[in-house]
């Protein structure tokens, strides 16, 4: 297990990380994180909340161009993530901009979420402007 995580961390330094861009944000209870993505003369909101943490879960509720969803989010397992894509492929599947929200940990004192946020853009087609400062 070690080996793999300094093998995975030697290719990233070599490499670069797969990801253009990555911001955390600590969030309470209720409060809304925001994110404007500017694309091809369009404006869109990404936003997500949480709204209950009980037995190790997170429920968000998240919204992309007046589109919801709900996920149940678990820190540290396979579904602590949800994925949006921000735009569609031109030329093939792997130019389509997208963006995954992660949820890293809950801290009890703060009753906070900590999560980060990964832009995949290989063509940098969008900017993002951060109506959200965490």
């Amino acid at each position: 297990m070690f080996k793999a995580l300094l093998l995975c961390m030697a290719f990233l330094t070599l490499h670069g990380a797969p990801w253009r861009e990555m911001k955390t944000f600590n969030v309470a209870k209720d409060e809304m994180v925001k994110i404007m993505i500017k694309s091809e003369g369009q404006e869109r909101m990404l936003s997500w909340r949480w709204t209950l943490y009980t037995d190790k879960a997170l429920i968000v509720h998240e919204s992309f161009d007046r589109f919801v969803g709900q996920h149940v989010l678990y820190a540290g397992y396979s579904n602590q993530s949800f994925r949006k894509q921000l735009l569609p492929a031109v030329k093939s599947q792997r130019d389509a901009a997208y963006a995954i929200v992660v949820f890293k940990k809950f801290d009890e004192g703060a009753k906070k979420a900590q999560f980060d946020f990964l832009v995949f853009d290989k063509e940098k087609r969008i900017v993002l402007d951060y109506l959200t400062e965490k």
